[in-house]
Protein backbone atom coordinates (compact mmCIF):
# COMPACT_ATOMS: atom_id res chain seq x y z
CA UNK A 1 0.00 0.00 0.00
CA UNK A 2 3.05 1.90 0.95
CA UNK A 3 4.37 1.53 -2.34
CA UNK A 4 1.20 2.11 -4.56
CA UNK A 5 0.99 5.84 -2.72
CA UNK A 6 4.50 6.61 -3.57
CA UNK A 7 3.61 5.80 -6.90
CA UNK A 8 0.92 7.79 -7.14
CA UNK A 9 2.51 10.74 -5.82
CA UNK A 10 5.07 10.47 -8.54
CA UNK A 11 2.76 10.39 -11.55
CA UNK A 12 1.23 13.51 -10.14
CA UNK A 13 4.51 15.58 -9.83
CA UNK A 14 5.25 14.05 -12.87
CA UNK A 15 2.31 15.33 -14.67
CA UNK A 16 2.87 18.58 -13.04
CA UNK A 17 6.55 18.79 -14.26
CA UNK A 18 4.88 17.90 -17.96
CA UNK A 19 2.39 20.62 -17.31
CA UNK A 20 5.10 23.51 -16.46
CA UNK A 21 7.23 22.55 -19.50
CA UNK A 22 4.53 22.33 -21.72
CA UNK A 23 3.79 25.91 -21.84
CA UNK A 24 7.42 26.91 -21.70
CA UNK A 25 8.39 25.46 -24.61
CA UNK A 26 5.56 26.26 -26.73
CA UNK A 27 6.23 30.04 -26.30
CA UNK A 28 6.10 30.72 -30.41
CA UNK A 29 3.94 33.12 -30.89
CA UNK A 30 6.20 36.05 -31.18
CA UNK A 31 7.23 36.11 -34.46
CA UNK A 32 9.01 38.99 -37.01
CA UNK A 33 8.56 39.88 -40.33
CA UNK A 34 11.17 40.48 -42.61
CA UNK A 35 13.77 40.32 -39.56
CA UNK A 36 16.50 40.30 -41.63
CA UNK A 37 15.41 43.45 -44.32
CA UNK A 38 15.94 41.08 -47.40
CA UNK A 39 11.97 41.33 -48.69
CA UNK A 40 12.54 44.50 -50.58
CA UNK A 41 9.08 44.67 -52.33
CA UNK A 42 8.24 48.23 -52.59
CA UNK A 43 11.00 50.11 -52.14
CA UNK A 44 12.97 51.64 -54.82
CA UNK A 45 16.48 52.37 -55.76
CA UNK A 46 17.90 55.72 -54.51
CA UNK A 47 18.39 58.04 -57.34
CA UNK A 48 22.72 58.67 -58.06
CA UNK A 49 23.18 56.29 -55.25
CA UNK A 50 23.65 52.49 -56.28
CA UNK A 51 23.57 50.04 -53.10
CA UNK A 52 20.71 52.32 -51.49
CA UNK A 53 17.35 52.00 -51.23
CA UNK A 54 14.05 54.67 -50.61
CA UNK A 55 10.93 53.13 -48.42
CA UNK A 56 10.31 51.62 -45.40
CA UNK A 57 10.78 47.69 -45.33
CA UNK A 58 7.96 45.42 -45.49
CA UNK A 59 6.43 44.29 -42.29
CA UNK A 60 7.52 47.10 -40.78
CA UNK A 61 6.07 50.78 -39.97
CA UNK A 62 7.53 54.31 -39.46
CA UNK A 63 6.05 57.87 -39.57
CA UNK A 64 9.77 58.95 -41.48
CA UNK A 65 9.06 61.84 -43.66
CA UNK A 66 12.32 61.18 -44.71
CA UNK A 67 12.43 58.38 -47.37
CA UNK A 68 15.41 58.53 -48.82
CA UNK A 69 18.62 56.10 -47.74
CA UNK A 70 16.49 54.15 -46.20
CA UNK A 71 18.38 50.38 -46.91
CA UNK A 72 21.92 50.04 -47.61
CA UNK A 73 23.12 46.84 -49.24
CA UNK A 74 26.03 46.50 -47.02
CA UNK A 75 27.58 43.53 -48.72
CA UNK A 76 26.23 41.48 -51.96
CA UNK A 77 22.81 41.91 -51.71
CA UNK A 78 22.42 41.83 -47.50
CA UNK A 79 20.41 44.81 -46.79
CA UNK A 80 20.36 46.79 -43.50
CA UNK A 81 17.80 49.49 -42.15
CA UNK A 82 19.25 52.76 -41.68
CA UNK A 83 17.67 54.29 -38.12
CA UNK A 84 18.92 57.99 -38.86
CA UNK A 85 16.40 58.12 -41.45
CA UNK A 86 13.90 55.17 -40.76
CA UNK A 87 13.90 55.97 -37.59
CA UNK A 88 14.27 59.43 -36.75
CA UNK A 89 14.03 60.83 -32.52
CA UNK A 90 12.82 64.58 -33.78
CA UNK A 91 9.73 64.08 -33.53
CA UNK A 92 9.70 60.01 -32.26
CA UNK A 93 9.18 58.37 -35.61
CA UNK A 94 10.69 55.08 -34.83
CA UNK A 95 11.01 52.15 -36.91
CA UNK A 96 8.53 49.71 -35.23
CA UNK A 97 6.80 46.40 -35.87
CA UNK A 98 4.51 44.50 -33.84
CA UNK A 99 5.34 40.48 -33.02
CA UNK A 100 2.57 39.16 -31.60
CA UNK A 101 0.94 38.18 -28.34
CA UNK A 102 3.20 36.55 -25.35
CA UNK A 103 1.42 33.52 -24.21
CA UNK A 104 2.90 32.52 -21.66
CA UNK A 105 4.66 34.71 -18.59
CA UNK A 106 8.47 34.86 -18.84
CA UNK A 107 11.33 37.35 -20.48
CA UNK A 108 11.21 38.65 -23.56
CA UNK A 109 14.94 38.88 -25.23
CA UNK A 110 15.62 41.19 -28.47
CA UNK A 111 18.92 40.54 -30.26
CA UNK A 112 20.22 42.27 -33.46
CA UNK A 113 23.24 42.91 -35.36
CA UNK A 114 24.03 46.73 -35.69
CA UNK A 115 26.81 49.22 -37.13
CA UNK A 116 27.47 52.68 -38.28
CA UNK A 117 27.91 54.20 -41.25
CA UNK A 118 29.35 57.51 -39.47
CA UNK A 119 31.86 57.73 -36.82
CA UNK A 120 30.30 57.75 -33.93
CA UNK A 121 26.24 56.92 -33.74
CA UNK A 122 23.63 56.91 -30.90
CA UNK A 123 20.53 55.30 -30.73
CA UNK A 124 17.96 53.32 -28.80
CA UNK A 125 15.62 49.69 -29.38
CA UNK A 126 12.40 49.42 -27.06
CA UNK A 127 10.28 46.83 -26.18
CA UNK A 128 6.63 47.45 -25.63
CA UNK A 129 3.19 46.23 -24.36
CA UNK A 130 1.50 46.84 -27.83
CA UNK A 131 -1.96 47.54 -26.65
CA UNK A 132 -4.28 47.57 -29.64
CA UNK A 133 -4.81 50.87 -31.52
CA UNK A 134 -1.80 52.38 -30.25
CA UNK A 135 1.48 52.87 -32.13
CA UNK A 136 5.17 53.66 -29.89
CA UNK A 137 3.90 57.32 -28.63
CA UNK A 138 1.35 55.70 -26.39
CA UNK A 139 2.40 52.27 -25.83
CA UNK A 140 4.23 51.59 -22.41
CA UNK A 141 8.10 50.35 -22.56
CA UNK A 142 8.76 47.17 -21.09
CA UNK A 143 12.40 47.71 -21.73
CA UNK A 144 14.52 50.22 -23.46
CA UNK A 145 18.40 50.77 -23.97
CA UNK A 146 20.40 53.40 -25.53
CA UNK A 147 23.26 51.95 -27.85
CA UNK A 148 26.29 53.67 -30.00
CA UNK A 149 29.18 52.93 -32.53
CA UNK A 150 31.04 50.60 -29.65
CA UNK A 151 27.82 48.19 -28.18
CA UNK A 152 28.83 44.87 -27.89
CA UNK A 153 27.93 42.85 -31.08
CA UNK A 154 25.16 41.83 -31.23
CA UNK A 155 22.87 44.12 -29.45
CA UNK A 156 20.03 42.87 -26.77
CA UNK A 157 17.80 43.76 -24.79
CA UNK A 158 16.04 41.83 -22.32
CA UNK A 159 12.14 42.49 -20.92
CA UNK A 160 11.64 40.72 -17.44
CA UNK A 161 8.83 39.50 -16.12
CA UNK A 162 6.32 39.92 -19.20
CA UNK A 163 2.73 38.72 -18.03
CA UNK A 164 1.62 36.27 -20.36
CA UNK A 165 -1.22 37.66 -22.80
CA UNK A 166 1.13 40.63 -23.07
CA UNK A 167 0.60 42.19 -27.01
CA UNK A 168 4.27 42.59 -27.66
CA UNK A 169 6.33 44.99 -30.09
CA UNK A 170 9.78 46.48 -30.54
CA UNK A 171 11.41 49.36 -31.78
CA UNK A 172 14.33 51.48 -32.94
CA UNK A 173 15.10 55.19 -32.97
CA UNK A 174 18.63 57.34 -33.54
CA UNK A 175 19.56 60.56 -32.60
CA UNK A 176 23.00 61.03 -33.46
CA UNK A 177 25.22 59.68 -36.61
CA UNK A 178 23.71 57.00 -38.87
CA UNK A 179 23.24 53.34 -36.94
CA UNK A 180 22.23 50.65 -39.14
CA UNK A 181 20.68 47.49 -37.85
CA UNK A 182 20.11 43.64 -39.34
CA UNK A 183 19.11 40.21 -38.14
CA UNK A 184 16.65 41.23 -35.65
CA UNK A 185 15.27 38.86 -33.94
CA UNK A 186 12.44 38.20 -31.08
CA UNK A 187 13.55 35.35 -28.31
CA UNK A 188 10.76 34.77 -25.38
CA UNK A 189 12.48 32.57 -22.24
CA UNK A 190 10.88 31.51 -19.18
CA UNK A 191 11.41 33.88 -16.57
CA UNK A 192 13.69 32.76 -13.51
CA UNK A 193 11.13 32.09 -11.15
CA UNK A 194 9.45 29.74 -13.96
CA UNK A 195 12.51 28.19 -14.00
CA UNK A 196 12.93 27.70 -10.19
CA UNK A 197 9.54 26.59 -10.22
CA UNK A 198 9.90 23.94 -12.47
CA UNK A 199 13.54 22.56 -11.32
CA UNK A 200 11.77 22.09 -7.64
CA UNK A 201 8.96 20.28 -9.58
CA UNK A 202 11.30 18.14 -11.63
CA UNK A 203 13.33 17.25 -8.51
CA UNK A 204 10.20 16.03 -6.39
CA UNK A 205 9.64 14.09 -9.21
CA UNK A 206 13.05 12.48 -9.03
CA UNK A 207 13.38 12.10 -5.53
CA UNK A 208 9.76 10.74 -5.47
CA UNK A 209 10.64 8.06 -8.14
CA UNK A 210 14.03 7.21 -6.43
CA UNK A 211 11.97 6.63 -3.18
CA UNK A 212 9.60 3.85 -5.11
CA UNK A 213 12.57 1.82 -5.91
CA UNK A 214 14.16 1.82 -2.63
Amino acid sequence: MKIQKVGTISVSLFAMGLALVSPLESRAALALVNADFQELTGLTAQPGSPGWLQGVPVGWSSATGNLNYNLIDLNSGNYAANIQTLGPAAGFTPLYQSVGLLDSAGDVTLPWNHGSLSPTSGYAAAIYNATPGGNPGTWAALASGSYNEASAFPATLTAFNVSANTPIAIAFWSWAGSPVIDNVNVVPEPSALSLLVMGSALTLVVASRRRQQS
